[in-house]
């Protein structure tokens, strides 16, 4: 990767490139010791990336510096397919591996910067690819029944029997109808940068799957931090309405959610499944019942 970042940026040529980590749809790799490249993996993420870049302008218009900004966009060549983009490092470490167990700082800020972010004008959001923000729940139901035989295996007695009615598709999703607004739409640990000397939540990064839809989609992947508890104290500090049916929302989505996510790290990241089972096990948990 030094050559592709090099050839286009002669300023970065002398900056050590090393991978840095990789999601689903990129690889990442920090550029000397300011920087982090994203390249996508695959052709179909480009219209995605496109996206984004457009997205981000409005975004860090709006939170500054707690977010990425695309300072350098790559164009495809001969030494890498796609475009690309770089933005200058964020500080802290992801939620989940920051050492932090004083969690009452880190809800406030999460949830102030949720407020600020679900301010942000929707008429502004590009529409996303073939318009993933009209997919039905349903269509999460029928993924996870689909992966059940998957998942089955990896949950102990007690915790497979809390599943179950999720894995045969008998729980029907919840309605549709809470208020829509601009979400991240895949706020979880990796995303959530955080100060482990403070507490403190630094940034927010990845917003490759931001649309307009349901705010309690930015609410469920908290269930990788913490369990409802924590999340009830995050809604606590949020300024916005969240709708009379928010819990039963929470539950159905952090529920099917975890159990996909299970799925999907048991066919793709086995190094990834004892996290997904920790998660699994807050939204099964009996904490979520006394709501």
């Amino acid at each position: 990767m030094s050559a592709v970042v090099a050839a286009q940026f002669p300023q970065l040529a002398e900056a050590p490139v090393r991978r840095f980590g990789a999601g689903w749809d990129n690889e990442l790799y920090s550029v000397g010791a300011d920087w982090i490249f994203r390249m996508p993996k695959r052709a179909e993420r480009l219209p995605w990336l496109k996206r984004e870049i457009e997205v981000m302008a409005i975004v860090g218009g709006a939170l500054g510096a707690e977010v990425p900004r695309f300072e350098y966009v790559g164009a495809p060549s001969p030494e890498f397919p796609y475009p690309f983009v770089g933005y200058r490092r964020l500080a802290g470490a992801g939620a989940d591996e920051s050492g932090v167990t004083d969690l009452a700082a880190l809800s406030t800020d999460i949830g102030r910067l949720l407020s600020e972010l679900h301010r942000i004008d929707p008429e502004q959001i590009p529409a996303t690819p073939g318009g993933r923000e009209r997919a039905p729940w349903s269509d999460l139901r029928e993924e996870l029944t689909a992966q059940a035989d998957v998942v089955r295996p990896l949950l102990v007695a007690d915790l497979l029997a809390r599943a179950e009615p999720y894995l045969a598709g008998e729980v029907t999703e919840p309605p549709q109808d809470g208020p829509c607004r601009f979400i991240h739409n895949d706020i979880c640990p990796d995303h959530l940068l955080v100060d482990p000397a403070t507490g403190r939540l630094t940034g927010l990064i990845d917003f490759t799957d931001a649309m307009v839809g349901e705010v309690v989609l930015d609410f469920v992947g908290l269930i990788g931090i913490a369990g409802y508890e924590f999340i009830g104290q995050v809604a606590g500090i949020y300024e916005l309405p969240l709708g009379g049916s928010f819990m039963a929302k929470l539950g159905w989505l952090a529920r099917t959610l975890t159990l996909i996510w299970l799925a999907d790290a048991a066919q793709n990241d086995h190094d990834a499944i004892p996290k997904h089972l920790s998660w699994v096990t807050r939204a099964f948990g009996d904490e979520y019942e006394d709501h």
